[in-house]
């Protein structure tokens, strides 16, 4: 049974069509290799070009493992490909005559692959960037697509409940109390792995950080960084057990069929401290600010902007977004088939949102002496408002 309905392929195919005719000029074909792009246009992650003209059907070329393409996929056109020296000939019978100009995911595409496919295409095709076009498209989530966000957000209240308590009560470090969440996420219905898009960009199912060593800035684009267990993996929790009375934030990305909910909460091993209890009052109420922001229409750099003037007002600007000198410059982030989708609630993102948009919002705030102390949720974009996809309580849960 294919895993993405037929229906549901072929409205995004037509959608990325659109993109390729609104090109200037127009794109004569996407030439897709991406996992993330390719389950999305296709349905598998098999080793694959998908090869999707500006008109007529898409033809999926597989290297590795056709069968498993076949079952995966409700595409009709399924073939084997041998050699990237048949890719002429694919992109020949889909779209006539060279010259042809081709897009591919140049965000991603390794230098050496590109030298690769212009060598095999030689003067007969121009390759062109068409990232930006199927992002956009990607950005844009179908009622189906919603039910996957749904049927993923039902885990963190179950996670973060029993399991969290019974994990509190024992003598356990921050790294041991991610592992072993991310162990209890998996036995929920978890797939068992988390995308996300760009170079050298890593994460876990989630990640716990407390104390002096939760607040160490991350190296990535993410606002919670820790110290982490090595030098080899410079995030996240070490093996110093936690200590009473200090905040412990957690922040996980559930997954079922590979579209990820991002929910951030905070726990204590003991008593939650009033000057922490005040900064996560702080926080609640920012959050709720940026959710009466969040419909069609809205532009992401004025969310942005009102949730950093607030912060500042509320006396929480040095910290907010990362420890001082190290704020990420985003409150907010798309979620789908990767964890950093668009669109971006950030400074410089004036394109308005739109119905159907994913959106991960995540006020933090770093202590020196706490580490982090925030919520995130998830939300889908309506054109009067939004959807929290989130269920989990913002209460501070206590072991």
């Amino acid at each position: 049974m294919p895993s993405v309905p037929a229906i549901e392929i072929d409205r995004r195919v037509r959608a990325a069509q659109g993109a390729l005719a609104g090109a200037d000029p127009p794109v004569d074909l996407l030439l897709i290799v991406q996992k993330a792009d390719l389950f999305y246009l296709s349905g598998t992650v098999q080793q694959c070009h998908l090869a999707l003209p500006a008109e007529g059907s898409p033809r999926l070329l597989v290297r590795k493992v056709r069968e498993t393409a076949q079952a995966d996929s409700p595409i009709r056109d399924i073939v084997p490909l041998r050699s990237f020296r048949e890719l002429p000939g694919h992109v020949r019978a889909l779209c006539g005559e060279p010259p042809w100009r081709i897009g591919m995911e140049l965000d991603v595409l390794p230098v050496g692959l590109w030298e690769t496919y212009r060598g095999v295409f030689g003067d007969d095709a121009e390759i062109v960037d068409c990232s930006p076009a199927l992002l956009a498209v990607r950005s844009r989530k179908s009622e189906w697509e919603l039910d996957q966000f749904r049927d993923a957000a039902r885990i963190h209240p179950l996670l973060f409940a029993a399991p969290l308590r019974r994990l509190l009560a024992e003598n356990i470090s921050p790294y041991d109390l991610q592992a072993r969440l991310e162990a209890e996420a998996r036995a929920l219905g978890h797939c068992g792995l988390v995308r996300l898009r760009g170079l050298d960009v890593e994460t876990g199912i989630g990640i716990a950080v407390s104390g002096p060593d939760g607040a160490a800035p991350s190296h990535s684009m993410f606002p919670i960084g820790g110290a982490g267990p090595h030098a080899w993996v410079s995030h996240g929790g070490t093996r110093v057990p936690l200590r009473r009375d200090v905040p412990i934030i957690l922040d996980f990305l559930m997954s079922t069929t590979g579209y990820h909910v991002d929910c951030s909460r905070m726990a204590v091993r003991g008593a939650f401290p009033d000057r922490a209890a005040s900064i996560l009052d702080r926080i609640g109420h920012l959050l709720r600010g940026m959710e009466s922001r969040l419909r069609a229409g809205a532009r992401p750099a004025e969310i942005y902007r009102s949730a950093v003037e607030e912060a500042a007002a509320a006396g929480l600007g040095e910290g907010f977004m990362g420890p001082a000198g190290y704020r990420v410059s985003f409150v907010g982030h798309g979620v789908g088939l990767e964890v950093n989708e668009l669109p971006v609630i950030g400074p410089r993102a004036d394109q308005p949102l739109q119905a159907g948009n994913v959106i991960a919002l995540e006020p933090k705030y770093t202590d020196p002496e706490y580490g982090v102390i925030g919520i995130e949720n998830t939300y889908a974009v309506t054109e009067d408002g939004a959807e929290q996809l989130t269920t989990a309580t913002e209460a501070v849960v206590a072991g």
